[in-house]
């Protein structure tokens, strides 16, 4: 009992000291930064939404210029709604890194006991996830948020929730939709595809309004603008834009997906049945998907792998104690082996 009051009272601590930080930056910061078209459009959607209108056929106002695409699925602004109603859609990013730090920890907690809360610690104190919470006001958190909780309900083997979560997940965000096939194949492994099919339902019952009110638009928007978009200057971090900008060479979309899909399909092998390779494979793919999929790279799609990688930290925490642990003993055995032989 006196470990689990621990266990909440430090988990608590974390999650009360992971919102502070950002709701600080976001009071103290926001006034000096004018707010970027992802901020415009993801506070403009939700009160869209709030006006029965469809963001896909809605044209935004950013800066000096008409956005006349919304690249994000339609959880994004269903989620944003009641933060939005609360006076800031960013309350809604600090939520979802609560989530996320839940997850986390649950997911350490099933591998690494004692090291699980430096899981959400990490994330608590990772500097790109504060900056794009609390001052960009971008949304992929949204979709991590959803994907880390199937993750943590499939450590505990509640495989329904798990897929209701990835619904969630699928409709907010197009690399957690990406790792669709992964989950199926982890789904089928352990013979619980039935439940897989939630996932599907949760994610078409989100999307298909939208997407029957204007199918040509929802498609545009939501796939081709990402696959097809123009390269930009602040959007580096990707194989295309690399390789464009050093050497001249333009991949095209179809090579940029069978680079993608011949180490997924190794991926998807190699987590069959296990909820640790399961959670390894999603961070590399999602790292993969991030870099090598769209034309455009920027930084804030490395969030989701980023996610994956705190709940590793307590793993790689234990063994470097181990390491230390297994130094200190060997220097003990060798200091007493050489008083015996000095006696």
């Amino acid at each position: 009992m006196n470990a689990l009051k621990r266990d909440v009272w430090m988990l608590s601590s974390v999650i009360i000291l992971g919102v502070a930080i950002r709701l600080a930056v976001m009071i103290i910061l926001s006034s000096m930064y004018p707010p970027i078209d992802a901020f415009i459009v993801n506070n403009e959607s939700a009160n869209l939404l709030l006006g029965l209108q469809n963001p896909y056929t809605y044209a935004f106002p950013v800066h000096n210029y008409i956005l006349n695409v919304f690249a994000y699925l339609p959880m994004v602004p269903i989620y944003y709604v009641p933060f939005s109603v609360l006076g800031d859609f960013r309350y809604g990013n600090i939520f979802a890194d609560v989530l996320i730090m839940l997850a986390l920890y649950s997911i350490a907690k099933s591998f690494n006991r004692g090291a699980a809360i430096y899981a959400p610690l990490t994330f608590a104190l990772l500097l790109p996830s504060i900056w794009l919470s609390s001052i960009t006001g971008t949304n992929i958190m949204v979709g991590t948020a959803f994907m880390m909780l199937s993750l943590a309900m499939l450590t505990k083997k509640n495989y329904g929730v798990a897929a209701v979560f990835l619904g969630f997940g699928v409709a907010a965000n197009q690399f957690v939709a990406l790792m669709l096939p992964l989950f199926a194949f982890y789904y089928w492994s352990v013979h619980k595809l039935s439940r897989f099919s939630l996932s599907l339902l949760v994610s078409s019952v989100i999307m298909l309004p939208f997407f029957l009110s204007n199918s040509s638009a929802f498609f545009n928007d939501v796939v081709e603008f990402q696959f097809l978009r123009p390269t930009q200057l602040d959007g580096s971090y990707s194989l295309y834009n690399f390789l464009n900008t050093n050497f001249g060479i333009q991949l095209s979309i179809y090579i940029r997906v069978v680079l993608f899909i011949l180490p997924f399909m190794f991926s998807a092998f190699l987590s069959r049945s296990r909820p640790n390779l399961l959670l390894i494979s999603a961070g590399i793919m999602l790292f993969l998907a991030a870099f090598i999929l769209p034309i455009n790279g920027f930084w804030n799609y490395f969030i989701p792998p980023l996610a994956i990688l705190c709940a590793l930290t307590p793993a790689a925490i234990e063994q470097i104690a181990l390491k230390f642990k297994q130094r200190q003993s060997d220097g003990d055995s060798k200091c007493l082996d050489d008083k015996n032989k000095t006696d």
